[in-house]
């Protein structure tokens, strides 16, 4: 009796084991979901591609769940069938962009969802992507806001050289208090006027010899919201509605804190210089002679590349996507007109079309390339030149349309994207994740 009830005691103790190593094991991988998901979100993939890329990776590691991504928050509900019991977590976690890491990320998660990695393998390079220095330090972040500064003044705002160099100081300045704000919360609160307006009264003072409109723009084009009203929309359209409506709104107040202290250093101006009159957004009438693009057009996309996160080695296929969009926008724009939403949208299909292309022919993320020619094409610009006028002291009353400017860009560039994504891939990526727009 005595030996039956050690073999009893001894099978129990195993028993336990088991199931307790089962437990981990399901811990494990429901850990490994969520560090993903705040590996995506850290690196700045879109939320409703992170949520699908959370489902793919949950089906294929045998994870009941549910997930949503929210600005700043993600929430993931794991179920469990036999105790029709559920588990949620809500993890903080703030969005930023980094596109070198944001492919590390990608390939992870794909290895994942072939079943290439283990799980301490996969949990380990996740977190040295979460946990691991930006893809580049200061001094190379701010050589890329000089160059996207100098070279975007004379190609998208007609420019002239003169206004390149102008611009590439203020960009140097902008970077510079960038990385300050990011370190000084107090300063960060107003950080988007205490810029802006020494910007507008600067360059103003320097009138006639530079462009106003093309070096107050192309210095804050770095915080122009382009990438992130795209993306809201894009959230919209995919029906992932509160953080779209969020992103939105973010951006919207966005352009109006850019054009607040744009217009408010116009009407510091006008109160000291009342007889100069002075159209502080006309076009400009010394511009570069066309050709230069094929020079200014690779460096401006490659100072953007380095202030995002760009490896080198995505340099290449985000100057040629950029490249691809940018032709296509200038010739619809000669024969529609810069002004009509047929313009960037076409522009945007054309480069998602690349992309997609670039991605499934080299099995790479075509976020990368697609990502270049978006913040190519800027949507943000034509909003924040529309809202200066609500705050310029003007009068002018075209300031009102701006939200609908930018609401029109951003659906431009919705359908553009969407429409490449649907003629590349009609019936979606089914065996892994489709980490793009």
């Amino acid at each position: 009796m005595a030996e039956l009830g050690i073999a009893n005691d001894a099978s129990v103790a195993a028993h336990r084991m088991a199931i307790a190593a089962e437990i981990a094991d399901i811990l494990k991988r429901q850990d490994l979901i969520i560090k993903m998901g705040k590996s995506l979100v850290r690196t700045g993939a879109p939320s409703h591609r992170i949520e699908a890329a959370m489902e793919k990776v949950g089906k294929r590691l045998e994870i009941d769940g549910s997930y949503a991504v929210l600005p700043g928050l993600i929430i993931v509900t794991f179920g469990d069938v036999e105790t029709h019991t559920s588990e949620t977590h809500l993890v903080r976690c703030s969005r930023s962009l980094d596109i070198g890491r944001l492919e590390r990320s990608n390939v992870i998660a794909y290895k994942i969802a072939k079943g290439e990695l283990d799980l301490d393998e996969a949990s380990e390079l996740l977190d040295n992507v979460v946990n691991g220095p930006p893809t580049w330090g200061f001094f190379m972040t701010i050589l890329g806001y000089i160059f996207s500064s100098a070279f975007v003044a004379p190609l998208f705002y007609n420019g002239s050289w003169t206004d390149c160099w102008v611009s590439a100081i203020f960009g140097l300045c902008v970077g510079v208090l960038t990385y300050i704000s990011e370190r000084l919360p107090m300063f960060g609160n107003v950080f988007e006027m205490v810029v802006t307006i020494p910007i507008a009264v600067v360059t103003l003072a320097f009138h006639p010899h530079v462009c106003f409109a093309a070096v107050a723009m192309a210095a804050i084009v770095i915080a122009l919201p382009g990438y992130s009203l795209t993306c809201s929309v894009m959230e919209l359209a995919a029906k992932n509605l509160i953080s779209g409506v969020v992103h939105l709104v973010y951006a919207l107040m966005y352009v109006l804190f850019l054009a607040f202290g744009i217009g408010y250093g116009c009407s510091i101006w006008r109160l000291a210089h009342s007889n100069d009159a002075i159209d502080v957004l006309g076009a400009c009438q010394e511009s570069i002679n066309p050709w230069w693009t094929f020079l200014i057009l690779p460096l401006a996309t490659i100072g953007f590349g380095v202030v995002y996160g760009a490896a080198p080695y995505q340099w290449l296929p985000m100057v040629g996507d950029s490249a691809v969009g940018y032709a296509v926008y200038y010739f619809v724009a000669k024969a529609a007109g810069s002004s009509s939403v047929i313009t960037p949208s076409a522009g945007a299909f054309a480069l998602g079309l690349a992309g997609n292309i670039y991605a499934r022919v080299t099995k790479r993320l075509a976020f990368v390339p697609i990502m270049g020619g978006t913040i190519i094409l800027v949507p943000g610009s034509i909003g924040v030149k529309g809202a200066v006028h609500l705050f310029d002291g003007s009068n002018n009353s075209g300031g009102s349309e701006f939200v609908f400017q930018v609401l029109g860009i951003a659906l431009s560039l919705t359908l553009g994207l969407f429409l490449a994504n649907l003629v590349v891939y009609p019936m979606g990526k089914k065996r892994t994740v489709f980490l793009g727009f």
